[in-house]
Parts: structure tokens; C-alpha cells; sequence
């Protein structure tokens, strides 16, 4: 039995030629989008098409890039340790960040979009009375925020 075991260790230790494959193709793909967004469809980019993608973008999209920048490989490799480790109480955590993405999405993102900024950085290079204007608004009635 501990031969077998031993066997089956050794043998998901070394990539057999399935691996190989997903990995090769999956590799020619990131190249290929590579080249064609490089090279194929090539057009002129603005500071603001780099940046937010033409504020063009669906909302499917701009999520999955948040959920993807969010969660690390850290996150998924770890996360199955922790709840074995410390037991069911990582839930708390998960409330925590569904609460997190809920003000985010409906508090915090609408001011930055109204605003047309990109990062807390640039809060600095508005004039005070805006920003003294949108703070006290966000926090009393949304229907002030309309800046246009």
C-alpha cells in the first residue's frame, strides 16, 4: 500500500504530456492576445483610454478585473489551510468583504466616477470647496452629487 501511494506521489510530481499541452497552449494564447492587441489592432491611446478603458467598459468586465486583482494565488492556495486550521469562523471575513464590496460599489465608486478621477491621489489636485461639497453630499443625499 505505501509503494502505491509512493508510486502515485512520484508520478503527479512530473508533468505528463496533457500538462504539457494545457500549459503550451495556454501560454500561446496570452502570446497571441499579445501580439494582436500590440501589433494587429493597433490605435492611437490616450492617457484616458489606458487608463479606464475609454470609460467605455460594461460593468461585467471592470468586476471580474476587481475580483481577479483582489484575490491572489495566496488567497486560493491558503484559504483551504485556514478553514482547515482554524475551523468555519473564516465566514466572518467573507461577510466582511461582501460588506466591503457593497459600500464600495454604491458609496465610494459613484463619488470617484462623478468626480471623473481614477485614485484617491488625485482627490488632492480638486479645489477644497468640491471636495468639501461631495464628502458632505455623499454622506446626506445622493441626488446633490450630481455635479453636471
Amino acid at each position: 500500500m505505501a509503494t502505491e501511494l509512493e508510486d502515485i506521489v512520484e508520478h503527479m510530481r512530473r508533468f505528463a504530456w496533457p500538462d504539457y499541452l494545457v500549459f503550451v497552449s495556454m501560454l500561446l494564447l496570452c502570446i497571441l492576445i499579445g501580439v494582436y492587441f500590440g501589433f494587429v489592432q493597433r490605435k492611437p491611446n490616450t492617457e484616458s483610454e489606458y487608463l479606464m478603458g475609454g470609460r467605455t467598459m460594461l460593468v461585467f468586465p471592470i468586476a471580474l478585473s476587481l475580483i481577479a486583482s483582489f484575490i491572489s494565488g495566496i488567497t486560493l492556495l491558503g484559504l483551504p489551510t485556514e478553514v482547515y486550521s482554524f475551523g468555519i469562523q473564516y465566514v466572518y471575513v467573507a461577510l466582511g468583504v461582501t460588506l466591503m464590496g457593497f459600500v464600495m460599489g454604491f458609496i465610494y465608486l459613484p463619488v470617484f466616477h462623478k468626480l471623473n478621477i481614477t485614485s484617491t491621489y488625485e482627490v488632492s489636485n480638486i479645489p477644497k470647496s468640491i471636495t468639501t461639497f461631495v464628502i458632505s453630499a455623499s454622506s446626506h443625499d445622493e441626488s446633490a452629487l450630481s455635479l453636471t
